[in-house]
């Protein structure tokens, strides 16, 4: 990244004046000691005066605001607008809680609290901070407004651009919801500024600050990231040795005035820049080296490094490849399972199938050519072949047949194919994959029982038919005693995990693809018993422990939200629980009954202690 020509500036000024709402830029703001005029002087809270946020509630980035001369505007998609002027609030005190921090705020009015309620579906109100917020904050002895816990954030632009270029997917400075944008400057020069003066106004560097789960949310979409973006990235070279990530630094005001868009940034004290280790992957660089038509709108594309004589990272078979391509303008990042074997160096293949709205799958089929490049990361995924090459049963419907095509490809390979049935499921004859070769390692390997069933068979299909039944499976030797391996459309996972397991297969023995944590989503939703510290209350095994708890009434310690803080860690005392991998819990940790609230759902009754 070159180095920056000119001096400084402060390129971009953004209020939010609902605290979790979408900012405004603006072009110049006064700054007083509490923040920003306008920033954060509003909350939607909890009617016991408890922050709700974005956190939690990721259609709160969609509320739009604009300032008028006696009050604030809101929108929020096709609803009415909600005007609400300062002279009719009710003003009332109320208590308010933002994290540690209980204080007076004020209401607003009735109307308010309708309208958010409608918006969030749940009982709100909206709080005002009053013009003088009531919220000391004793680590800087000044009062601050509805923010989390500094007055005001700054970041710069090479700051995210470092970021995008290490990242899978493209990030906005919306998704930081920063006051202060400065241009002209090295990736991080902000790390290292002690003292900087910005118009009128000298302001003071106080803290690092800390990422959670909110910087995962699209503002545009207003949903969650499945990949965690860009925490995934900034824990591998912004986290500190807990496991906490940042990004930005957040800053208080020492004087009161007016800064502008265009001000010079002047450095009056700098500070020595906090020190992350760097545990970033290099992005490979992949060209397509050949198109392969495996089946009808299915197809293999052959890829291999960009850099002459540069080894591939190997994997193992089933693990996905995940790359990231641009499509007019916009970043994209998707991951296919690689269907090409380790035992087969040098070349990586992704088969992608044509579907219906599938932008990246149709983008691909249409503009990737022979001698394209994607960037990708190194395969990665907890669905793979592992120890397991006896007494195996493949089971795929449609393309899920790619991580089942390296496994079969490996054990081939290695002539390790020892009572393999390779069952797939798909339309037609025309959309069989890989039916060639499949049949060649078939004739190979006696002990292989490759199955094709057909659901839309022509009436001359010689083969087993229909959807996957207890009939199909009756019909497999040695059910109970295989490793099932199971990847195609969620309907068709749901349907063959009820089967196997409704037929007495064990559940170590069965193992589904999934990227991200929604394996527990697939199971068969009930009604659990949950105690945490002595309080009783029912829950599910479907949603994440803290999400309960919340909603149960139940406080408990959390921070990011995402696995990368610890700072909800809680110990099971009985019970289990789907905890996924995480940065913030060790296996140590594991071992030891330690979970992360935020992030594990209960499989059953459970009990844990704080």
């Amino acid at each position: 990244m070159s180095k920056p020509s000119e001096t400084p500036q402060l390129s971009q000024l953004n209020v939010f004046p609902v605290k979790s709402i979408a900012g405004i830029s603006q072009s110049k703001v006064w700054v007083e000691k509490q923040g920003i005029s306008f920033d954060r002087r509003f909350m939607v809270a909890t009617l016991s005066g408890d922050m709700i946020t974005a956190r939690k509630s990721p259609k709160m980035v969609k509320v739009k605001a604009a300032l008028i001369a006696d009050g604030i505007v809101l929108s929020y998609e096709d609803k009415a607008c909600l005007v609400l002027k300062y002279a009719q609030f009710d003003m009332a005190e109320a208590s308010s809680t933002v994290w540690g921090d209980t204080f007076i705020a004020y209401t607003t009015t009735e109307q308010a609290n309708a309208w958010f309620s409608d918006v969030l579906g749940q009982p709100v109100q909206l709080l005002f901070t009053g013009e003088q917020s009531n919220r000391l904050r004793p680590k800087i002895s000044q009062n601050v407004s509805f923010a989390d816990g500094y007055p005001l954030l700054v970041i710069s632009e090479a700051s995210l651009q470092a970021l995008n270029e290490r990242s899978s997917e493209h990030h906005t400075m919306d998704q930081f919801r920063t006051n202060l944008v400065v241009s002209n400057t090295e990736a991080f020069a902000e790390d290292g500024w002690k003292r900087i003066r910005i118009g009128e106004v000298e302001f003071e560097a106080v803290k690092p600050c800390a990422r959670c789960i909110l910087t995962t949310v699209d503002p545009k979409s207003a949903t969650f990231s499945e990949s965690k973006e860009p925490l995934v990235t900034m824990a591998k070279f912004r986290a500190d040795e807990t496991g906490n990530v940042y990004f930005g630094q957040n800053l208080v005001a020492r004087n009161e005035g007016i800064i502008s868009v265009g001000d010079t940034i002047e450095i009056l004290e700098t500070k020595p820049k906090e020190i992350y280790a760097d545990n970033s992957e290099q992005k490979l660089q992949l060209t397509c080296v050949e198109r392969e038509d495996v089946a009808q709108d299915f197809t293999t594309f052959w890829l291999e490094s960009h850099q002459e004589n540069q080894a591939l990272p190997t994997y193992l078979p089933g693990q996905h490849l995940p790359i990231q391509l641009e499509v007019n303008g916009e970043y994209i990042s998707r991951r296919y399972t690689l269907s090409s074997s380790p035992s087969r160096p040098g070349r990586y293949a992704i088969s992608v199938k044509r579907v219906n709205d599938g932008r990246i799958s149709n983008w691909l089929h249409e503009h990737f050519q022979v001698g394209d490049t994607l960037v990708s990361e190194s395969p990665s995924g907890d669905f793979h072949l592992g120890v397991h090459t006896d007494k195996l049963l493949l089971l795929s419907g449609g393309s899920g047949v790619t991580p089942m095509m390296s496994m079969l490809r490996y054990l081939s390979d290695h002539d390790l194919v020892r009572d393999v049935v390779f069952y797939h499921q798909c339309r037609t004859e025309a959309d069989i994959p890989y039916l060639e070769e499949l049949r060649a390692i078939e004739e190979k390997h006696p002990s292989l029982d490759l199955r094709i069933v057909l659901t839309q068979p022509k009436r001359d299909w010689q083969g087993e038919s229909g959807r996957l039944s207890i009939g199909h499976l009756a019909m497999m030797s040695d059910l109970d005693k295989r490793q099932v391996f199971v990847c195609g459309p969620d309907a068709f996972m749901s349907s063959a995990k009820k089967l196997l397991l409704n037929m007495g297969m064990a559940a170590s023995r069965y193992h589904q693809e999934a990227f991200g944590p929604v394996r527990h989503a697939l199971e068969e939703k009930k009604t659990v018993e949950l105690s945490i510290d002595g309080q009783l209350f029912q829950g599910n095994n479907q949603a994440a422990l803290l999400e309960q708890a919340e909603t149960a009434g139940i406080n408990m310690d959390y921070s990011c939200r995402a696995g990368f803080c610890g700072a909800c860690k809680v110990t099971v005392k009985s019970g289990e629980v789907e905890q996924p991998e995480v940065p913030a819990l060790s296996s140590q940790e594991r071992a030891e009954g330690k979970v992360l609230a935020c992030c594990c759902v209960p499989r059953g009754d459970l009990e844990i202690i704080k």
